[in-house]
């Protein structure tokens, strides 16, 4: 099983001779990006490893670490060379998972405070704490106060990415019928806008949306806003969709 996250380490060993806000957000944006392995034990796995299809029935104990004062991590190798050095001898299973996995098992689980991020090598640790502001920071309901000054334009270097991967999103997503997706200057702070119409159930597909579009956001907050209000009418007169439903 492969995963592939140089840039990632090449970015943390940079964090560690510049300690900068601009080299931690540029790691904070490829943890988002990247995908780990993750060692569990699975229920009827074969001996010495081996590939296992995994349904919704089959159960799963997941390895931690446990911390000086009794919290329980679990563990994001970013390659097998990595697990080799906190394991050499047994034969374990492992799991592909992204951020978003692990947010949602430890916001979802008691006992797990977070994850690290390769025991034996980097070190580091994304606390319960850390994963819940990193995803507020990013992703947010567009709400315009009174006397907030807003410009909202196309973005200069297009997220073709991004793009993409709503695009792919959407098309599983009955309800959204056409989407737009503009740069937006509130009070100074620049950010991505998103615009979905989808019969009145936006705020629903919210999560869903911000889930899938992390990843991609290169550090950039997201905002989203319903179809009634004023700032989509805006851009809905102002803007073409970057998806309709066909």
């Amino acid at each position: 099983m492969e995963v592939d996250n140089k840039k990632l380490i090449e970015l943390i060993d940079k964090l560690k001779e510049e300690k900068s806000m601009e080299v931690q957000n540029q790691v904070i944006s490829e943890v988002l990006k990247s995908r780990f392995l993750c060692p569990v034990i699975l229920e009827s796995a074969p001996k010495g490893g081996g590939k296992v299809d995994i349904n919704k029935d089959t159960k799963i104990q997941f390895s931690v670490i446990k911390t000086n004062d009794g919290k329980n991590f679990l563990i994001a190798f970013t390659s097998d060379s990595e697990v080799h050095k906190w394991q050499k001898e047994k034969v374990q299973q492992s799991i592909i998972y992204t951020f978003e996995d692990y947010a949602m098992i430890a916001t979802n689980n008691d006992n797990i405070e977070g994850f690290v991020i390769d025991p034996k090598g980097c070190n580091i640790a994304f606390t319960k704490d850390m994963i819940k502001e990193i995803k507020q920071n990013i992703t947010r309901e567009g709400v315009v106060e009174k006397d907030t000054q807003i410009e909202i334009g196309n973005p200069k270097d297009y997220p073709q990415e991004l793009v993409n991967k709503l695009k792919d999103l959407f098309l599983n997503m009955q309800d959204v019928k056409k989407a737009y997706l503009q740069l937006m200057t509130k009070n100074d702070e620049i950010g991505y806008l998103i615009v979905i119409y989808a019969d009145g159930k936006e705020k629903e597909l919210f999560n869903t949306i911000a889930s899938a579009a992390i990843p991609f956001l290169n550090g950039m907050p997201l905002n989203m806003v319903e179809s009634d209000s004023e700032l989509a009418k805006t851009v809905e007169e102002k803007f073409e969709p970057f998806y309709i439903k066909e």
